[in-house]
């Protein structure tokens, strides 16, 4: 068994309405997701938090190396070029009914094992969310998205 280590983002959100296939909140980077000896790891769970329980939901598409600017520009439809879709690891679907809410925020946790392996001596995973509905944010910071990955 490897190391685990928790990596977040939190993505700097519009506070206008999304519209469905927009990304939400540009590019994520999970600086240290692999260790600078192992460009590897796998994905063991992923938590999203929303402070503002808008339950939004979304997909989250991962990238081994910094996908281009049109598939990560906040707001913005999410058009991915050919050559980010070679650099895909996977994707994961986030349902309205996955997030259970408490008084002030909700809460989607997944239990995953999704291997990957990052662009030759890359140490980032990152990460594009796309929304499917139309979520209206009430501060930039209302998302946090956190993994907990196993590192060899």
């Amino acid at each position: 068994m490897g190391l685990f280590t928790v990596v977040s983002d939190v993505p700097a959100l519009s506070l206008a309405a999304y519209t469905a296939e927009d990304c939400v909140g540009g590019v994520l980077a999970f600086a240290g997701a692999a260790s600078a000896y192992a460009n590897e790891g796998v994905i063991k769970r992923l938590t999203i938090i929303d402070a503002d329980k808008e339950d939004a939901v979304l997909r989250l598409y991962l990238f081994d190396a910094d996908p281009s600017a049109t598939a990560d520009t906040d707001a913005a439809t999410f058009l991915p070029a050919a050559a980010d879709l070679a650099k895909l690891i996977g994707f994961k679907a986030i349902a309205a009914a996955d997030y259970k809410d408490s008084t002030s925020d909700s809460v989607a946790v997944f239990e995953m094992d999704m291997p990957f392996v990052l662009a030759a001596g890359g140490t980032t995973l990152y990460g594009v969310l796309v929304c499917t509905g139309t979520p209206t944010y009430t501060a930039a910071d209302d998302l946090t998205v956190k993994r907990v990955i196993s590192r060899r």
